[in-house]
């Protein structure tokens, strides 16, 4: 990661978090940072939401009522943006670094320059940029999209309106300032609400 230049050499003594080798149900081992000792003194922004307030069933409800009102011809996307697997793209400004510092098994203390995803709240910050992408469409949009974490539902009574939907969250991501773009091979469009609620729990999560 260093290589990479995801993440660089500290100037603080102290770290945040602790580097740690650990494993999660059905995987070898990977690289976690634990950073439970400093986690209750984070203090959360008003206007950064929760995005575990909307659950798995909120998203499927909204789209089996949107398909019974119109009908099969009803399609809908699910757009999950880019990220790797230890980071979400955000990048910190030099003055946060510390505060997503780490120490590794040999004593040495880095700084990331991404949010990385075992930060505390992380889940929070990508959803927060994620709402910001969409808002200015929202008067375009309305409740044909929903946010959660990192991941858009679209819904179109049709499949041309799901094109035309899908495309105009498309835009809003990934224009300027570019940040974040849609990661399409961890996205589903064109899909029926049979589909939709086929999908294994873990892709509207």
């Amino acid at each position: 990661m260093y290589k990479a230049g995801v993440i660089q050499p500290s100037y603080e003594r102290n770290a945040a978090g602790q580097a740690i080798a650990s494993s999660e149900p059905g995987r070898g081992l990977d690289l976690y940072i634990d950073y439970r000792v400093g986690s209750d003194n984070i203090i959360i922004n008003s206007d950064v939401l929760d995005p575990r307030r909307i659950t798995r069933a909120d998203l499927l409800a909204k789209a089996s009522a949107f398909a019974s009102a119109q009908g099969p011809s009803a399609r809908f996307a699910v757009l999950r943006l880019w990220s790797a697997p230890h980071f979400y793209p955000l990048m910190l400004g030099w003055n946060r670094r510390p505060t997503c510092s780490f120490l590794d098994s040999v004593g040495r203390v880095w700084d990331w320059k991404f949010i990385p995803r075992d930060m505390p709240y992380s889940e929070w910050s990508i959803h927060h940029q994620a709402r910001l992408r969409i808002a200015p469409y929202k008067r375009l949009f309305g409740e044909k999209v929903i946010c959660k974490s990192d991941l858009y539902l679209i819904m179109g009574k049709d499949e041309a309106e799901l094109k035309q939907i899908t495309t105009g969250v498309a835009f809003a991501v990934q224009t300027e300032p570019w940040r974040l773009e849609i990661d399409w091979w961890k996205s589903f469009v064109n899909i029926d609400i049979d589909f939709l609620q086929g999908l294994h729990e873990w892709w509207l999560t």
